[in-house]
């Protein structure tokens, strides 16, 4: 029997695409599929770290880019629209052209509009049924535009639990859904939060006060990083950052206090998870599924102008899962004060099943 052909390709913008599509491959690779990845920049280079062994394909992503200025983030995104439009037209045709030659037997796009075949079952992934956008009309007509799309595709995968135990709220759980097949697949974590006897006695010996996650397009992932790293300095209290640079392997600093890490992997990355007290992020949505299970105390300062952050902090805050701050007066010491006299409450969590998926993938007949 012919070895089944999967090419998964995760959208650019951030890195939490491609993490939360790492179980999604763990589990087609335990199905005896072939790996085939589309993808570049750091998307790569942290896909191949997890699976060495998968055929790695140059997919050009959209690039794109934020402004240092919130007031002027919605024109930053306007502006960029020919771009986008681009990279969406691009890789329909890459696609294509490469399944000619790799004979894919499905596709995989995580939030990448024209990644999809019209003679091979491809399936859409995302948690934004509701794009968030400044006004109720152009939210209303970027969810329009998406629906357009997402009908293109056999399946829409979404990757958090049934409403309403949703974590992403009306992101994933808008009034109207697309008539395409929907597939809410649980939560995709990279991340096991279990740990022998032998790893908690370390973490026990080594706690850290907070953990600054750092992630997202420039320049605002530059400047979060440098809140962080100078304010934690400032505290002299032991810090950690990891800057979402897995690219970058020469990125490190270290102080007294602190330790800047270029990108840490999945059994690093849970170790210090682990010995954090407070975990400082942006609050993309991967991201907080990621840290869930391990009911951490989160502090979330959403990208300055991104909807969806915006969004998700104040929901995550309205339901004391979650205390967030404004990035423009943000000050490190009042936000652990007011971390530590907020009253968590912990998320539902739901992990995504393997089992699950073969009966997805039946119901396309494969």
């Amino acid at each position: 029997m012919k070895q089944k052909a999967v090419c998964i390709s995760p959208l650019d913008w951030g890195l939490g695409h491609a993490t939360r599509c790492i179980p999604l491959i763990r589990a087609f690779q335990s199905l005896d599929y072939k790996i085939y990845i589309a993808s570049e920049g750091k998307q790569e280079a942290l896909l191949k770290e997890a699976f060495p062994n998968a055929i790695f394909l140059p997919l050009k992503g959209y690039r794109i880019w934020y402004t240092r200025a919130r007031a002027l983030f919605t024109l930053g995104m306007i502006v960029q629209i020919p771009k986008i439009i681009a990279a969406i037209v691009n890789e329909y045709f890459w696609l294509k052209q490469s399944a000619k030659k790799y004979h894919f037997d499905l596709v995989v796009s995580d939030n990448r509009f024209g990644f999809f075949h019209t003679n091979i079952k491809s399936v859409f992934i995302t948690h934004q049924l509701e794009i968030q956008t400044p006004f109720k009309w152009s939210t209303r007509l970027s969810q329009i535009i998406s629906y357009s799309f997402i009908k293109k595709y056999a399946a829409c995968w979404v990757a958090d639990m049934l409403p309403p135990n949703n974590l992403s709220g009306v992101l994933a759980n808008p009034q109207k859904l697309p008539k395409t097949p929907i597939w809410y697949m649980n939560c995709l974590s990279r991340l096991n939060e279990e740990q022998d006897d032998k790893e908690k006695e370390e973490i026990q010996k080594n706690e850290i006060y907070f953990l600054g996650i750092v992630s997202g397009p420039e320049p605002q992932r530059s400047i979060f990083e440098n809140i962080l790293w100078q304010e934690g300095n400032s505290l002299h209290i032991p810090f950690v950052i990891i800057a979402g640079l897995p690219d970058q392997e020469s990125y490190y600093q270290s102080t007294t206090n602190g330790k800047l890490y270029h990108h840490l992997n999945g059994v690093a990355l849970k170790k210090e998870i682990n010995k954090a007290e407070y975990i400082i992020c942006r609050g993309g949505y991967t991201t907080l599924m990621e840290l869930t299970p391990f009911q951490k105390k989160l502090i979330l300062i959403p990208t300055p102008g991104q909807t969806e952050q915006e969004y998700l902090a104040k929901y995550w805050q309205a339901k004391n899962w979650a205390i967030c701050f404004d990035q423009s007066n943000f000050n490190l010491k009042l936000a652990i004060e007011k971390a530590g006299a907020f009253e968590y409450k912990t998320p539902p969590f739901a992990y995504f099943n393997q089992g699950e998926l073969v009966n997805e993938l039946k119901r396309l007949s494969l």
